[in-house]
């Protein structure tokens, strides 16, 4: 009895341990300003983004692109056209990744992006008087300069 009871214990110690990456399968982790595609087993119909603020997707094909928007943590449930569901997955934006490096200075942060120069970057946390407003006001004008919307001075 002891025997048969190890043997049990013994497969499903086995089946738990082959589940365990399809489990962790369910979690993804994506950089702030990254996109990645999700491949799905069927044609996607519906996608619905638990928060949109933190990450957003586009539908293409059989493909779905996530893209992280801020950090945080969301979900996304992706669904057939007939509502059937195809995925459920948990979603973790990160805001930095390895190349990035936070300087901090008189209680405010400035984002820099270091691969291999450092390059000042904006991200949601930034001083916003000293770092983020002022460089959000200059990549404006470069865009609105490049796309020949800038207004004359």
């Amino acid at each position: 009895m002891l025997n048969h009871s190890l043997t049990g214990l013994a497969v499903a110690t086995a089946l738990l341990a082959l589940t365990a990456p399809a489990l962790g399968a369910s979690d993804i982790v994506i950089q702030a300003d990254q996109a990645k595609i999700i491949a799905v087993s069927g044609q996607p119909g519906t996608v619905v983004v638990g928060n949109p603020s933190i990450a957003d997707v586009t539908v293409q094909d059989d493909r779905v692109v996530l893209m992280g928007r801020n950090y945080g943590v969301t979900n996304l449930i992706i669904l057939d056209r007939e509502g059937n569901q195809l995925a459920a997955l948990d979603v973790t934006v990160q805001i930095t990744d390895k190349n990035a490096v936070q300087v901090f200075k008189a209680g405010g942060r400035m984002t820099l992006a270091c691969a291999p120069m450092c390059e000042q970057t904006l991200q949601v946390g930034d001083d916003s008087t000293r770092v983020f407003d002022p460089l959000t006001r200059q990549m404006q004008t470069k865009s609105d300069i490049a796309s020949g919307n800038a207004k004359a001075q």
